[in-house]
């Protein structure tokens, strides 16, 4: 039986710029037992330019907390919430699905199921109380890493 995991786990800096720190963070995240701790970093972690899309991300919207997804749990592949606002409730959440090449498409369309839990994934941070409120506006958007990354540092303007 597949452990049970998290939706997201909230990533660092440092763990994005180093895979030894971000195999620490999911096992600090996931605290899985020995036997399926192979099954849970395979579930966070990054393919393809994932990565980079996540330092440069990062790196243009420092007010952005970021999240990778469980890329088993079909809820795109990050997270982003804008922590802008003091309060919870006023915060916007991205929920983002990337694709090479693809328009950026806000709403998510053409991504088959990869976001079918995408309103689960946010539910799931609202729970915790202090980063989104149980109301928080979200907002699906798939498409090319370097395109979208572009967008959310213009402050999410297409």
């Amino acid at each position: 039986m597949a452990p049970r995991l998290p939706l997201s786990i909230k990533l660092t800096r440092r763990a994005v710029a180093r895979r030894d720190l971000f195999c620490e963070l999911v096992q600090k995240a996931v605290r899985p037992c020995q036997a399926d701790a192979a099954f849970a970093f395979h579930a966070f972690a990054f393919k393809a330019d994932e990565d980079g899309f996540a330092r440069e991300l990062m790196d243009r919207r420092t007010e952005l907390w970021l999240f990778r997804s469980n890329q088993r749990a079909s809820c795109g592949d990050f997270l982003a919430v804008d922590m802008s606002s003091p309060w919870p409730a006023r915060r916007r959440a991205y929920v983002i699905e990337l694709k090479r090449g693809m328009p950026v498409r806000l709403g998510g369309g053409a991504v088959g199921v990869q976001l079918r839990n995408a309103a689960s994934a946010v539910q799931g941070l609202a729970q915790q109380g202090d980063v989104l409120g149980a109301e928080a506006a979200y907002v699906t958007v798939a498409g090319d890493g370097a395109e979208i990354a572009a967008m959310l540092g213009r402050g999410g303007r297409n």
